[in-house]
């Protein structure tokens, strides 16, 4: 594939912070459009290069550099887009790049990766962190999450649903719980977790998106296929950043015995 040194400089810019909101919009958009320049990317350029630019003042350890950024992002209005960012790449290579035919059981998730999947609370433009308590207590829980302090981020996010079970942080802590509860294998858990947010999640919201695609990736590891299969059609049909690959998992969710064919729209 030729090299695009158009493309590589818009992301240089934006790695930079050179990029006005509207332009990084755009810019992402064109990678979607650009899934296999997404692919040279992480290799030649990689969001890591947001992690040696902006963390190397923090440590000369590459994970603690990682997560002290990961951190530092959820204070400036890049925060949102940079996380964006990440599970772009992450769906793209893991999905839109494979030619072989998958397996289902290589299609679901067995783990999902922390720092690019937990939510955390945005902040104002002008960089003061809200002051909204179940925001604080979402922050504390994600500091303590990626830092390896799985139990007490898991005490944050129930706090915050005892306490705040009204504020959208409520259904941000029931997803990063469920996103736990998933990696400790504890899938019933993730499934009961992952059902709330669905649930209180606004329509179409990505939150919700990211809900039914967990949910659905949780029932294939109960081998519950026809519950995933109600879940993974959810996804698809959103038409957002995980359309492609909930579209392979439903083709193998039809092969499967008990799981009559259904015809997608593409």
């Amino acid at each position: 594939m030729a090299r695009d040194v158009e493309l590589e400089k818009k992301i240089d810019a934006y790695i930079k912070g050179h990029l006005t909101e509207e332009q990084a919009q755009e810019l992402w958009e064109e990678l979607l459009k650009n899934p296999g320049y997404i692919e040279l990317l992480n290799t030649e350029i990689s969001v890591r290069a947001m992690v040696v630019e902006d963390g190397s003042r923090e440590s000369s350890s590459g994970t603690k550099r990682q997560h002290t950024l990961i951190h530092s992002l959820q204070n400036s209005w890049k925060w949102a887009a940079a996380a964006v960012a990440i599970i772009i790449v992450a769906v793209a290579v893991n999905f839109f790049l494979t030619d072989a035919e998958q397996t289902l059981d290589e299609l679901a998730l067995n783990e999902i990766p922390l720092s690019e999947s937990l939510a955390s609370a945005p902040a104002l433009r002008s960089g003061q962190v809200r002051s909204i308590p179940g925001d604080s207590l979402l922050n504390q829980g994600f500091k303590a999450a990626i830092s390896g302090d799985i139990s007490k981020a898991m005490e944050l996010y129930d706090a915050i649903i005892k306490e705040y079970p009204d504020q959208p942080a409520a259904v941000q802590a029931y997803l990063n719980r469920g996103i736990i509860q998933f990696n400790r294998s504890d899938y019933e858990g993730a499934i009961a977790s992952f059902r709330e947010v669905v649930g209180k999640a606004e329509e179409q919201s990505f939150l919700r998106e990211k809900g039914y695609w967990y949910l659905g990736n949780a029932y294939i590891n109960t081998d519950s296929l026809s519950r995933a299969h109600e879940a993974i059609s959810e996804v698809f049909y959103m038409e957002g950043i995980y359309r492609n690959p909930a579209g392979d998992i439903l083709q193998e969710l039809d092969k499967q015995p008990g799981n009559p064919a259904r015809e997608l729209n593409n």
